[in-house]
């Protein structure tokens, strides 16, 4: 019996062995054929570069084009057929394609929300008021109507009261007339019917007018009697108070004083 030593590279070397022209050699084919074709596409373009063919090169970049580029479309020819998009036609794609899209509604209402209860913690706010100064910051209008109806709901706004409470501490604190205070009212965006009801049981126009009449009379002592009058009377008018009180009271404060 003849015995057979064990063959150290297995079937691929007798395949290898027995196709020496094979496989490799149909690539190495291939490749030199390949290999020719962009030698000639290289020596075309040194040509029509060194004739200075008008706008055959566009920028300097084109320099840089890898061999078999062609420089007006900036594609690498692979063959007659294959055309494979450079790096720069790549990324050509429409600026929607890089656009985030429109907010998230919860992300925006949860923005919105964390803003809103910061502006409470430092002062009351009428519903209007607060929804105007939520959309000059750019959140979400859906977002923010949303939350002025659930913050209504929980009356952690409520414009009623905020209209009591404004001209209670209005009246005390700043000394404002009846149409002063229906005034910065309107101007917090509060319905007509609101406003109308906060200021109708505010009284003692006259009794308000004179305390602020005393204290700008004091302020003013040794100046000339006219210009105390005139400052006094200007005073009343930017709190609000009709001229047939403010010179009531002027005179009457100066004449006392």
């Amino acid at each position: 019996m003849t015995s057979k030593s064990p063959d150290p590279h297995g079937r691929g070397s007798d395949l290898a062995e027995s196709n020496p022209h094979g496989t490799d050699s149909v690539r190495s084919g291939a490749a030199s054929s390949k290999l020719e074709t962009l030698r000639e596409a290289i020596s075309e373009i040194d040509q029509r570069h060194a004739e200075g063919e008008s706008g055959f090169f566009a920028d300097d970049t084109s320099e840089a084009l890898a061999p078999g580029t062609d420089a007006a479309s900036g594609s690498v020819q692979t063959s007659e057929s294959e055309e494979i998009p450079s790096f720069a036609n790549a990324l050509s794609f429409d600026d929607d394609d890089d656009d985030d899209g429109p907010e998230d509604f919860d992300a925006a209402y949860a923005k919105a929300k964390k803003t809103a209860m910061n502006m409470l913690a430092m002062r009351d706010h009428a519903s209007g008021e607060l929804r105007d100064k939520l959309l000059k910051r750019d959140f979400l209008p859906a977002a923010v109507d949303e939350l002025i109806a659930k913050l209504q709901k929980s009356r952690l706004l409520n414009d009623e009261e905020f209209a009591h409470r404004y001209v209670r501490a209005h009246r005390e604190r700043r000394k404002l007339s009846r149409s002063a205070l229906k005034r910065e009212l309107n101007k917090k965006g509060l319905p007509a019917e609101i406003v109308s009801d906060a200021v109708e049981d505010v009284d003692g126009e006259d009794d308000l007018a004179r305390q602020v009449a005393e204290k700008k009379a004091a302020s003013t002592r040794g100046l000339d009697h006219d210009v105390r009058e005139r400052r006094i009377l200007g005073m009343l008018a930017r709190r609000g108070f009709a001229s047939s009180v403010c010179l009531k009271v002027t005179r009457e404060v100066l004449a006392e004083d």
